[in-house]
């Protein structure tokens, strides 16, 4: 009974109501049969030895990463299978991979941390399909991969990179958890995960979802592109965020005796909402000064 309940509440805080017709569940190895029969009897819905897919993603990813994904590269070679009997010039393979090929996993890769193997394993196919002479007829790699990844002005042809790419669409999942604190997603991820601390401070765990180590793992590449926009610098810490613009250290690595204050707006006079320049002149190193001012 406290299954459902759960639901109950789950349904009245979300606004989602359980659709158990559409709904299937999936036992841990260590649940006896007799439980097992229960629970189908309480919830009735479908039961199956293997979780299904939804969205084209899976609903569980256990170890075998490699595993989980095949279907996205199946898919990959499906597609050039059926382009291969066409006569693609260059030109053409180049919007075909760009286009089509490398859409296939942009989903996936916006959920999950593809692992690297995968990513490799991806970007073989593309440079097998692009150097091909013909149908089954494999050609000459005058280059690597990863300098025809690189942009047009360095001499490449803009294809993605696998790696950076699945963490580049992971990171616009952290930059959401930032953004939109009171979205539900971001309110379960901070109950869970870091409840008292902030998305940029929070630490991996030992038992994390594989979502939350996806989202986890492009912390710090989100970071290097983030600086506070000061306000009245209230939640900003002098020492510990990033918000003097240009600064090459990002953050203020040395400490300041004589600075009375750990957070930026002890740096703000409030009468006049102005920088008080005695101040950071007499604290800050002049270059640092300088561009705080």
């Amino acid at each position: 009974m406290m299954l459902k309940v759960l639901l109950n509440v789950y349904k009245e805080c979300s606004g989602q109501c359980v659709n158990y017709d559409k709904s299937l569940i999936f036992y841990s190895t260590n649940m006896n049969e007799e439980s097992k029969e229960a629970v189908l009897r309480l919830l009735g819905v479908r039961s199956s030895a293997s979780p299904e897919k939804y969205l084209g993603l899976p609903n569980m990813v256990g170890r075998r990463k490699n595993k989980a994904f095949q279907n996205l590269v199946d898919r990959i070679i499906a597609r050039i299978d059926n382009w291969s009997s066409r006569l693609l010039s260059q030109g053409g393979k180049e919007i075909f991979i760009k286009a089509v090929l490398q859409a296939i996993p942009t989903f996936a890769m916006s959920c999950f941390l593809f692992p690297k193997a995968l990513c490799e394993k991806i970007e073989i196919i593309f440079a097998r399909f692009w150097w091909q002479k013909g149908p089954g007829k494999r050609g000459m790699h005058w280059c690597q991969w990863r300098f025809l990844c690189s942009s047009k002005e360095e001499g490449g042809l803009g294809f993605q990179r696998m790696a950076h790419f699945s963490i580049s669409l992971l990171a616009k999942q952290g930059w959401r958890l930032l953004n939109f604190p009171h979205s539900l997603v971001a309110r379960v991820f901070k109950a869970k995960y870091f409840p008292e601390t902030s998305f940029l401070q929070s630490s991996l765990g030992n038992s994390g979802s594989y979502v939350w180590r996806s989202i986890w793992a492009t912390k710090s590449s989100l970071e290097k592109g983030l600086i506070w926009k000061v306000g009245t610098g209230a939640h900003i810490s002098i020492s510990q965020d990033i918000w003097i613009p240009d600064y090459a250290s990002g953050r203020l690595l040395s400490s300041f005796n004589n600075l009375q204050c750990d957070k930026v707006a002890g740096l703000i006079c409030n009468n006049v909402r102005e920088w008080n320049k005695e101040l950071i002149v007499n604290t800050f190193p002049g270059d640092v000064a300088e561009l705080i001012l």
